[in-house]
């Protein structure tokens, strides 16, 4: 950012969000739909690992990365990974003030409230990396000061957020971590079909080796490729995805537990039983008693 732009940033926070491992509300792997952002983002990972693709392209994500996001920008992902994001506009405008108090949560698509960019940070990567504990630190401050009084606080808010861009662009040492690796580009296409075709094969015995020969890559390649991008090894996805279908078919219909067992790929019920106690605590019949209360009729 050159001196022209950082003269004229005066932010103001719309909105600060985070999800963690407590509050996490879908499974390792959930895809993340494109959206068009409609404020300027910062976004810090704050643990786990997964996949974030920003106007095409695709980025493994660590602890400690952080994302910039301009309005206009294309962005989706992978779950796995815990996050804290601030939305906001760059330069405040009192004529903005309705679209500063929407409603409508950030992630949400709305042509009719959205910033336009103004090419404040244009000289900036959209991704940094860095481990600084005060930078983290700041980033749940401004969250917390958020969740209190919301918009109500801006001043401190701003007084956060400068402090955070200070540490991201103008602190030496800090420098820009490239993880769009050749091996990591070439491949997501492949372990995305991979994907794709475990969600629409529960019923059947995987291998190790039948999916990597899938996408011509060694077994060990494929199991680090497919965590780096879904945040989870390809056999805890599978069974996860094979318990979820269980839960599913337990509440949804009358088959019984051991034809379901079969449908979601376990031959062995014992073992059926066992596995989804591990994910669920509790058994698959306590499961459908339990929730049958959602069963359509």
């Amino acid at each position: 950012m050159n001196s022209e732009h950082q003269s004229i940033l005066n932010p103001y926070i719309i909105e600060a969000f985070t999800i963690n491992e407590n509050n996490v509300p879908y499974p390792i792997g959930t895809h993340f739909p494109k959206r068009t952002v409609r404020f300027y983002e910062l976004e810090l990972i704050t643990g786990g690992s997964g996949t974030i693709i920003t106007n095409g392209e695709v980025a493994s994500v660590v602890k400690g990365d952080v994302f910039l996001r301009v309005p206009g920008t294309v962005v989706e992902g992978y779950s796995g990974y815990y996050f804290i994001v601030v939305a906001f506009d760059a330069i405040y405008d009192n004529s903005r003030k309705k679209l500063y108090s929407t409603l409508t949560p950030y992630w949400v698509p709305n042509e009719k409230e959205m910033l336009s960019d103004v090419g404040i940070f244009k000289d900036v990567p959209n991704k940094i990396n860095t481990f600084n504990v005060e930078l983290e630190a700041l980033f749940y401050k401004v969250f917390s000061e958020f969740t209190k009084y919301h918009q109500s606080c801006q001043l401190i808010l701003k007084s956060y957020l400068m402090t955070i861009f200070n540490l991201l662009i103008f602190t030496p040492g800090i420098t820009n971590k490239n993880v769009n690796t050749r091996s990591f580009k070439n491949n997501y296409d492949s372990i995305k079909s991979s994907k794709a075709y475990i969600d629409h094969n529960l019923h059947k015995d995987f291998t190790l080796s039948g999916l990597a020969e899938m996408c011509h890559m060694s077994k060990s390649f494929y199991s680090k490729i497919f965590k780096s991008i879904f945040g989870i090894s390809p056999f805890d996805y599978i069974a996860q995805s094979r318990i979820n279908h269980a839960k599913k078919l337990l509440i949804t219909t009358n088959i019984k537990i051991s034809d379901i067992s079969l449908m979601c790929g376990f031959v062995d019920i014992t073992y059926f039983y066992k596995i989804f106690k591990k994910y669920v605590n509790m058994t698959p019949a306590n499961y459908r008693e339990r929730y049958s209360i959602m069963r359509p009729y």
